[in-house]
């Protein structure tokens, strides 16, 4: 193989994940995604609740349900067999924080507000009235909607509801005093859609950003999941997928009635090696290059046959195609032999939190920036052999890169009270007993007015938050060790880890 046609291939590994997040590439959207075999639970009408970690793909879930036909792309065909009764249905937004549609919804700091002046015992209304606010929104052209809305809803209520529903004074204590009002409403709402045969369903996404405090978080979203656990039997056409962090949902603080009866209602997001490789595979092929293209061809059961219209190419379910296309891209082994590692699993086996899970973006990442060091170092490219794309130690280096590169999303986004925690364990080494790493959680060490953000009142809470996000673990003697994927993004260092390549 040519040197120019490695280079053009490089190049597309390089660009093999979006810059802004795997489910925030709108024009690809449909490209990128790979719907998995287990996504087909999503059609079952019981399934109200989705988990999983950070960069596990919900959000990418989310934008297909609300933006792309629903579970048209979601489920593959031959599962859709199973699910006969699917009929009509139309998916819309919940909630959602971030563009156009989160204006239709409050601010974080009116919802604060909500917890601090108004002192409500529970949240159903809040949550009962934007329910009502979306359906009216979206309906108001049917007249049996604008019947039931007239009988139901007093004139300024109702408007509001419509048209600035984002604006809660204006409807919360008069839905609050008078739940059988808005019970009542949803309740013949319900039936107006059985009898229309469409089935509605309400997508709730980033609720981690309702509100400012982490410790009201949870009763907002104690009451959403407590709201629709309720609701879920009572209503046959109104439904809803809620998107949810997995550190929220297993957090002590969450704790509510009934929650040991959610796994009937609940999916877990996780991936195999098998379907990262996938994802990985799908992502190369619908790059629009063709050399690679006619480089993923060439192994066996790799790539389906057909291409889809609105997926591009899908890969093969062959685990077997997936490891002899790592063979032929990076080599059997990591090294000169299984000493160093077994090419196939070590890229997954380095990316796994303390938990075991793996995101599909800290995957990607990897090659991504493998390949782009490949780039960097020309003189790599002259070292591969027959139809190598990737040297093994531009692999190694790149995971410490990935783990400095998932550190930083965390502490922009979710987690930014990780910043102040990080520069207190820079530079030190791993393990580390359990009494000198409590003392570095000691919520006196953070700023008064950052403590309120804080995943815990004490520094053994804020180790229970870090142990369930799987950014620690403990030893079976009790030390705490930190993985290769948060490992170097803390600036921590391990006797005989990772040594960056040249």
């Amino acid at each position: 193989m040519g040197m120019e046609k490695k280079y053009q291939m490089l190049e597309g590994i390089s660009q093999c994940v979006p810059a802004n997040g795997a489910g925030e590439d709108e024009d690809n959207l449909l490209q990128n995604f790979l719907p998995l075999r287990s996504y087909s639970k999503l059609a079952d009408k019981r399934i109200f609740l989705i988990t999983g970690g950070r960069g596990s793909g919900k959000t990418e879930l989310f934008r297909i349900l609300t933006s792309c036909g629903g579970l048209d792309h979601v489920i593959r065909q031959n599962d859709r067999r199973r699910y006969t009764n699917l009929g009509k249905s139309e998916f819309l937004i919940g909630y959602a924080a971030k563009g156009a549609e989160a204006k239709t919804f409050p601010t974080p700091n009116v919802c604060d507000d909500l917890l601090k002046y108004e002192k409500p015992d529970n949240l159903s209304s809040f949550w009962g009235g934007l329910l009502c606010s979306v359906i009216l929104q979206k309906f108001q052209e049917k007249a049996g909607i604008r019947r039931l809305a007239d009988q139901y809803f007093a004139p300024s209520v109702k408007e509001h509801l419509e048209k600035y529903s984002s604006e809660i004074s204006g409807w919360w204590k008069i839905l609050d005093s008078g739940k059988e009002k808005w019970e009542s409403f949803l309740d013949r709402a319900d039936s107006f859609f059985k009898e229309e045969d469409l089935c509605i369903f309400l997508v709730y996404d980033e609720l981690d950003q309702i509100c400012s405090n982490y410790e009201d978080l949870f009763a907002f979203i104690r009451s959403l999941l407590e709201f629709w656990y309720r609701h879920n039997s009572r209503y046959t056409n109104l439904k809803a997928k809620i998107f949810l962090r997995s550190d929220l949902y297993n957090a002590k603080a969450l704790r509510f009635v009934d929650a040991s009866k959610m796994g009937a209602y609940r999916f877990e997001l996780s991936w195999s090696k098998a379907a990262l490789y996938q994802l990985l595979v799908k992502r190369l092929a619908n790059l629009g290059i063709e050399e690679l293209v006619f480089y993923l061809k060439d192994v066996p059961e790799l790539l389906q046959e057909e291409e889809n219209q609105a997926l591009g190419y899908l890969p093969g379910d062959s685990e077997q195609a997936f490891e002899s296309f790592v063979v032929k891209m990076i080599g059997k082994y990591m090294g000169n032999s299984a000493k160093r590692g077994i090419s196939y699993t070590w890229v997954p086996n380095h990316i796994q939190d303390a938990n075991g899970e793996m995101a599909p973006r800290a995957f990607l990442k990897c090659f991504a920036f493998a390949a782009e060091d490949m780039l960097s170092h020309r003189d790599d490219i002259f070292k591969l052999e027959a139809d190598r794309l990737l040297l093994p130690t531009r692999l190694q280096g790149a995971v410490a890169k990935v783990s400095c590169d998932r550190v930083q999303e965390l502490t922009e986004e979710e987690y930014q009270w990780m910043k102040n925690l990080i520069s207190r364990l820079d530079k030190k080494t791993m393990l580390m007993n359990q009494e000198e790493f409590l003392g570095y959680l000691m919520p006196e060490n953070w700023p008064e007015g950052e403590r309120n953000k804080l995943p815990g009142k004490t520094n053994v809470e804020i180790l229970d938050a870090l142990l369930t996000l799987g950014i620690v673990m403990k030893t079976t003697d009790g030390r705490i060790n930190i993985p290769e994927i948060y490992l170097h993004g803390f600036g921590l260092k391990r006797k005989g880890g990772i040594k960056r390549p040249k």
